[in-house]
Order: structure tokens, then C-alpha cells, then sequence
């Protein structure tokens, strides 16, 4: 019986530190920060980007909490990988996570884009001043940084 025990304590034990390694695997770094919006994307990313289309880690503050029908909880922060086509101009969703203000998660869905054809993978334009668009000029003005000099 006490081995089982120890057993069970030690997956139990790994599966918390593999859950805390995931979520410190992320760089947050401010994309926008004001009154009306609070958002972070994942820059440790950055050097994965070498084409078009990528995936990106968002991370939002909703303050005030956010309500949604189907979620009983408060929702305190959301935490979004979009899926990017800079040619077509367009993202996607591929997996949304909810935390409430305790920082536990609410509920999570994941999107199974591989299966989708281009048309519906890419749903959303990136129009101007919004925040995806904000997020590219941040990332195209990293990767000019990051470039030698000629």
C-alpha cells in the first residue's frame, strides 16, 4: 500500500511541476497596456517565427472580470494562442484558456485547425489599429533589431 502511495505521490508531484514548467516557459512582455486594454504576447516565440504563418501566445488581464454564457465562474485573465497567415492578412484561434482570479483554470478549448482548410483556419481579418495588427509591427520591429548590420 505504501508503495502505491509513494507512486501516485510522485506522478502527482511531476504533473504539477510539468504544469508550472508549461506556464514559465512563457516570456510575457507588454503589447498593450492602458486603461481600456491589457495584453502581453509571448516573446519567447519570437525566434520560432521564420515564415508567414505562425502561432502566438496572447495573454489578456480582463479588468473588470469577464462574463461569458456557459462559464459560471469570473474570468480574470485569457490566455490565447492565435494562429497568424501574413499573407492572407488573417488569424485564427487555436486554444483559449479562462483563469479565474486565483489564477485557476476555468475551462479550456482547443481548436483542431489542421483539419481545416485555409478559408476557415484564418477567420478573422487583421484590420488597422487593432491589437494583432499592433502585435506584427512589434514582432517585425524585433526581428529588424535582431538583424546585423550591413
Amino acid at each position: 500500500m505504501q508503495k502505491y502511495l509513494l507512486i501516485f505521490s510522485i506522478l502527482f508531484i511531476a504533473a504539477i511541476n510539468n504544469e508550472g514548467q508549461n506556464n514559465t516557459n512563457h516570456n510575457w512582455k507588454p503589447l498593450i497596456i492602458d486603461d481600456a486594454q491589457r495584453l502581453w504576447y509571448d516573446r519567447s516565440q519570437l525566434d520560432t517565427i521564420n515564415n508567414a504563418n505562425f502561432d502566438i501566445w496572447i495573454l489578456e488581464m480582463h479588468r473588470p472580470v469577464l462574463s461569458l454564457e456557459g462559464i459560471s465562474e469570473n474570468i480574470m485573465r485569457t490566455k490565447t494562442l492565435y494562429t497568424v497567415d501574413l499573407q492572407a492578412y488573417k488569424y485564427g484561434l487555436k486554444t483559449v484558456v479562462y483563469y479565474d482570479p486565483s489564477n485557476q483554470v476555468i475551462k479550456s478549448f482547443h481548436y483542431d485547425t489542421n483539419s481545416l482548410n485555409e478559408e476557415y483556419k484564418y477567420i478573422f481579418p487583421i484590420t488597422e489599429n487593432s491589437f494583432m495588427q499592433k502585435l506584427i509591427d512589434e514582432l517585425l520591429r524585433l526581428r529588424k533589431l535582431k538583424e546585423p548590420v550591413k
